[in-house]
């Protein structure tokens, strides 16, 4: 406590300092202009000067860099969390967990700049590895209406686009401190010479660990060991959150040419490496290790010891007629990881060291084709394999695995009426495994008996159509609704390994959308919208042994009220205050014939957004509050091979954060920021407490 006593009165300090020094100085020249453009080849559209009307067909929302900046966000996880319909929990492997209207990541079309993001086995990447000092926007799509995007884009896509150069040459770095040796630092370079384009990013971030809330409890934790039986321990005291430490760096660089309007071509790269704890679960976990169990793991003491992507990704645009263009892009994308396992919660004595080692490959094609000026044919072309090795300890051979996965997209956009678009769309999907070879290992020595072929699945196949339109009125207001049927495979996990199922067949969800949005005054935007998402074959498992099946059947239905006030806007001194506020209601029922109960796990039915931003007059200095409301969750329910299970429920929660600056200096701006203000102490997700309150201060130039 002393040590934080120490650092809030230095903070204070910091702050009376830069509010002293900084009164009445001008602000930056160039205020509202922004240093980098917009990487429009990351968009999944051929750009031109009127974007698809199927973008406003769903339920969207745009992340801007400003959102980023005043929620203090370090990472697109962070950035997320306070995106309406969007839950971001961390639990195991201390990895953050993305949620659309309550469906996991895996079922999400991650991208970067138009490429694929995810490691094969599982579906998923930890999203705190992306920081967001090379980010412009982020762009999330619910329902994902649109045939282009390509395959998996089951419940929505997330598509994070950078920045790339000016012709005014750029230059911006920034220093960040916290408590327990907590630093992040950033240094990004962009600039437009003639034809020529590059921005370039290096960023690093750093911790001991973050702080726990003072209200946390320690709780008595069940440690099952394999063999050994159970024991009872607590793993986790307070303070210093066990394990949470990590130490990552990345580099990102882009460079192309725009050699006439029309045409682009640019190369990205990316290198991010990181080390990381993952702390336990408080209420305990399975360790296998003993005389009778290899290859030894640990659920309970582990490290993530090695965390390593890179990728490089070659992208063009170019228009071959006046009413045809194309677009398109080649990428490969490598990702390894070493899951270390400890022998107790010292983690000094290594047990086991399992390894990772994906990649992906693939490439698409996306063309607009424009007859008449009142009709846009595009198609798009989605083809890409997936290479999956691991190995459960590093004296055994890799297992490995490969598949490939493709998409065939055609959609058809009418605006016959003034104001009103109407977008007809169909795709084909398609999934392959072509390569299995597994491990056969003696479960009592751990020997390695022999590889072989666990077999294959059938091809699988799923046609996606859709149909939207959009109308908008002369007083602002405009309506927009959509239908669109997509598909998701199976994720390697779900078909290999003890729980493995070769039978699986491909998700399906029928995404309804229906909204309305307007303008009320110069003062007030709003926006209501409903939707109904009919999931079925979903796969899960009915307990935590049993092997997977597309057993469940879920239907969603829901509304998101999205508003922006500005009050003052008649008033230059006050003029910028917005106010704004999104509320979900997600109502979430099992249909699975024989369920125990028709809750479905987590999914919130309650989430609320809101947020102030004001620049205080005469002083120049900028004021973001923050707040999120996350209703009840349920993270266990009985299932009908369990159905005396209890029903573990966690908590509603409320967390503000707050974040102050000043520009200073013309080209410098100093701030502080609070995390969880109150010091709520509360569970992400069951048996992961939440970080307490977190102090951080940093300085920014800019040129």
């Amino acid at each position: 406590m002393n040590k934080e006593r120490g650092f809030l009165i230095a903070m204070c300090f910091f702050v009376l300092f830069f509010f002293g020094v900084a009164w009445g100085e001008e602000p930056a020249q160039g205020k509202g202009t922004k240093d980098y453009q917009v990487f429009d080849l990351g968009e999944i559209y051929v750009t031109s000067e009127k974007p698809p009307a199927v973008r406003d067909m769903a339920i969207t929302n745009e992340v801007t860099e400003e959102d980023i900046k005043a929620t203090n966000s370090h990472t697109v996880a962070e950035a997320l969390a306070y995106v309406p319909g969007i839950r971001v929990s961390t639990g195991r492997k201390n990895e953050p967990a993305i949620q659309i209207h309550g469906m996991p990541q895996e079922k999400i079309l991650v991208l970067i700049d138009g490429v694929p993001y995810y490691e094969t086995k599982y579906g998923k990447l930890d999203m705190n590895q992306i920081p967001v000092d090379n980010i412009a926007k982020i762009e999330v799509t619910k329902g994902a209406p649109s045939v282009l995007y390509g395959p998996n884009a089951l419940m929505g896509v997330v598509n994070i686009i950078t920045k790339k150069g000016t012709e005014k040459p750029s230059a911006q770095a920034t220093v960040e401190g916290g408590p327990n040796y907590t630093n992040r630092e950033s240094v990004s370079h962009g600039w437009k010479v003639g034809m020529l384009n590059y921005w370039l990013n290096y960023s690093h971030q750093q911790t001991d660990g973050w702080r726990m809330s003072d209200d946390f409890n320690p709780q008595v934790g069940r440690i099952r060991y394999r063999p050994g039986g159970f024991v009872s321990t607590y793993l986790e005291g307070g303070g210093l959150r066990n394990n949470s430490d990590y130490n990552q760096h990345s580099v990102w660089a882009k460079v192309g040419i725009d050699p006439s309007p029309g045409s682009e071509y640019y190369v990205n790269a990316h290198y991010i490496t990181k080390e990381k704890g993952d702390p336990p679960s408080i209420y305990g976990g399975s360790h296998f290790w003993g005389p009778g169990f290899l290859p030894a793991f640990s659920q309970v003491f582990d490290r993530i010891t090695k965390y390593e992507d890179w990728g490089i990704d070659l992208s063009g645009q170019q228009k071959i007629f006046d009413n045809l263009t194309l677009k398109g892009k080649v990428f490969y994308h490598n990702h390894a990881d070493d899951y270390t396992s400890y022998s107790d919660l010292s983690y000094n004595t290594e047990i086991a060291l399992s390894n990772y080692k994906d990649y992906i490959i693939g490439g698409y094609l996306i063309g607009d084709y424009r007859p008449v000026e009142w009709d846009a044919i595009r198609f798009a072309f989605h083809y890409k394999g997936d290479s999956h090795k691991e190995r459960a300890d590093d004296y055994l051979p890799f297992e490995d695995y490969f598949s490939t996965t493709g998409s065939f997209g055609l959609e058809n956009e009418f605006n016959l009426i003034k104001n009103l678009s109407l977008v007809l769309g169909v795709s084909y999907d398609w999934f392959d495994v072509t390569k299995a070879k597994a491990n056969n290992v003696n479960s009592g020595t751990g020997a390695l008996i022999n590889q072989y072929d666990p077999g294959k699945p059938d091809i699988m196949d799923g046609w996606c159509p859709m149909i939207g339109a959009t109308y908008t009125f002369s007083d602002t207001t405009k309506l927009f609704g959509s239908v669109a049927r997509k598909v998701r495979f199976p994720r390697l996990s779900q078909l290999y390994g003890s729980t493995g199922n070769l039978d699986l067949k491909a998700e399906t969800a029928i995404n309804y959308t229906l909204g309305a949005s307007r303008f009320f005054s110069k003062y007030v935007w709003a926006e209501l919208a409903w939707f109904y998402h009919d999931l079925a074959d979903f796969i899960d498992r009915p307990d935590t042994v049993s092997p997977y099946e597309n057993f469940a059947k879920i239907g969603m239905t829901g509304v998101e009220l999205t508003g922006e006030f500005y009050p003052l806007k008649d008033f230059s001194l006050w003029e910028d205050l917005k106010l704004w506020a999104s509320y979900t209601y997600n109502n979430a029922t099992d249909k699975s014939v024989g369920r125990v109960t028709e809750k479905v796990r987590n999914v919130p039915a309650h989430k609320v957004d809101m947020g102030i931003h004001l620049t205080i007059p005469y002083i120049e200095t900028g004021l973001d509050v923050i707040g999120v409301y996350m209703g009840e969750i349920y993270s266990q329910l009985p299932t009908p091979s369990r159905p005396t299970d209890p029903r573990i429920k966690l908590d509603d929660y409320f967390t503000m954060n707050l974040r102050i600056s000043k520009t200073f200096f013309k080209y410098f701006e100093a701030y502080a920021a609070i995390n969880n203000l109150f010091d709520r102490n509360y569970e992400s997700e069951y048996g992961y407490p939440a970080p307490g309150r977190n102090f951080y201060f940093g300085i920014s130039a800019k040129y």
